[in-house]
């Protein structure tokens, strides 16, 4: 994430940038009923289903003003539902490096339901609490934006209860999504991830990139080594094949592809990679891409060892 300055910091602490905006927060600040959470950034579980593709900063961008963020806000433990029972309203954070990055004040509105959810360990089911949450808009303008010193390691837990204070440390002009830079086609190294992103974006340098060749590509597995060797011709060359598979999570019909994709929904954005082994123009007849297409199956033993089944 590509972070842009700003100096201009209106308060010094997070207790001076809570105070004096929501009359209900100033009164739970002087009596201790306010709880701060810090979200770790990694792969989000929401109701129990893991979303591979989204790391917490992803969440924030594409959802910090739908359910799916708030969501991840509101579901809890057992344990931590009875800690943040108690508290009145809880200030979420980003776990940003060393530091953490605000991401709103939310007033809780008390238990909205139960539900069993299977355990991430995939041992059993658990008992989850949901909390019905109201965002507090006056803190609008400084989310994503304030970066604070969350405290060291006595300071470290990521719900607590605010007491005294905590340092501001920067005021960000926010967080933004740095695009993949094309450099050439042969440093074409892609994730499922972000081929999604780049496709989905129509990404203009990677898409004029991309339909102005014909190519040879391959898929590797990172779980288990094992490749696929595929052609792409036509008229949008390898963004129209590469395309294929953003629409059908990653297998582009391909027959042992869709078999591990199959049995795991999140497979290819948790294993597979992209990238071209060879690119000629498009004025190149197909024939002759098919041809190399065998000659790199051949090379690399993928009719035995990897996914090409032909």
């Amino acid at each position: 994430m590509k972070l842009a300055n700003n100096q201009k910091n209106k308060a010094n602490s997070l207790r001076q940038l809570l105070f004096g905006k929501d009359e209900g927060l100033n009164q739970a600040l002087s009596t201790g009923e306010v709880q701060l959470m810090r979200l770790k950034n990694r792969a989000i579980i929401i109701d129990g289903q893991e979303h591979p593709d989204l790391n917490l900063f992803d969440l924030f961008l594409d959802h910090q003003n739908d359910a799916l963020f708030e969501d991840y806000v509101r579901e809890h433990t057992i344990r931590r539902a009875a800690q943040l029972r108690k508290a009145k309203y809880v200030v979420v954070f980003m776990s940003d490096g060393n530091y953490s990055r605000f991401a709103g004040v939310y007033k809780i509105l008390g238990e909205e339901k139960r539900i069993q959810i299977l355990s991430e360990a995939q041992q059993g089911y658990e008992e989850t609490v949901f909390f019905k949450v109201s965002y507090l808009e006056v803190f609008e303008e400084n989310r994503g934006r304030i970066l604070i010193d969350w405290g060291g390691r006595e300071a470290q837990c990521w719900l607590q209860w605010f007491k005294g204070d905590k340092n501001i440390i920067r005021i960000d002009n926010g967080i933004v999504r740095i695009p993949i830079p094309f450099v050439s086609y042969n440093d074409v190294l892609l994730s499922f991830k972000e081929l999604k992103n780049i496709i989905e974006t129509d990404n203009a340098e990677w898409c004029v990139k991309l339909k102005n060749v014909k190519g040879v590509y391959c898929i590797a597995d990172r779980k288990n080594g094992m490749l696929y060797v595929g052609s792409a011709y036509g008229t949008e060359g390898i963004w129209g094949r590469w395309r294929d598979y953003v629409g059908t999570n990653g297998h582009g019909n391909n027959e042992l592809l869709i078999e591990v994709t199959k049995e795991d929904p999140n497979y290819a954005l948790k294993h597979f990679q992209w990238f071209i082994l060879e690119s000629f123009p498009l004025d190149v007849d197909d024939s002759y891409a098919i041809q190399r297409e065998e000659l790199y199956k051949t090379k690399l033993c993928t009719r035995v060892f990897g996914y090409n089944k032909n």
